[in-house]
């Protein structure tokens, strides 16, 4: 697969925009490659007539819809943040709930499981949201206000069990393994 096709699919599942540089450190190449690859890729799609296109501000790139498709998507997305909240969802909120704030890898590590289309479909439905500081070098996510008020609740704190949840020792070790590991202290001698 070639790099435009890679860097493709990368933008289509981050769902969000991503700097060239993180791109490069994600592929492995060099930025100048990933720009001649973003620069294939935009033409690309622009060839192909395809309903996607990619935006480019400065050092971030996205992959977004066609204006041309605004009303259908916007169709689309309604009738998905309309429906039932799946099982995987319903998960995603409980453990974003108790345990959050989270990174997506620090969820996905709790669940086992991929979580960005989930974490988008939380955001669309605003029963998520990200918060302006990061770990691991990603965004982290907490459950908003909105879902606080769906549920009655006047804070996180007051959801049954909160304590006994929010403790567990299972997620205490599978959060803990993802965590970066410390440094030892380096000991220094005078000579």
């Amino acid at each position: 697969m070639n790099l435009a096709s890679k860097l493709e699919a990368v933008l289509f599942a981050a769902a969000q925009a991503m700097t060239v540089k993180k791109l490069s450190d994600l592929t492995g190449e060099e930025k100048d490659a990933v720009q001649s690859a973003l620069e294939r890729l935009a033409d690309r799609l622009n060839q192909e007539e395809s309903g996607l296109q990619l935006i480019v501000h400065g050092e971030e790139t996205e992959l977004v819809t066609r204006p041309e498709v605004a009303e259908l998507v916007r169709s689309a997305m309604k009738m998905e943040a309309e429906g039932e909240l799946t099982r995987p969802s319903l998960e995603a909120l409980a453990v974003l709930a108790y345990r959050g704030p989270l990174t997506r890898p620090e969820l996905e590590q709790i669940r086992g499981v991929q979580s960005s289309m989930i974490l988008r479909n939380l955001m669309i439905r605003g029963l998520v949201e990200t918060k302006e500081d990061a770990r691991l070098g990603q965004p982290v996510y907490q459950v908003t206000m909105d879902f606080l008020k769906h549920l009655g609740a006047d804070r996180v704190e007051s959801l049954q069990d909160y304590e006994k949840l929010r403790g567990n020792a299972i997620v205490e070790q599978v959060l803990n393994e993802l965590a970066p590991a410390e440094k030892p202290p380096t000991s220094t001698v005078e000579v």
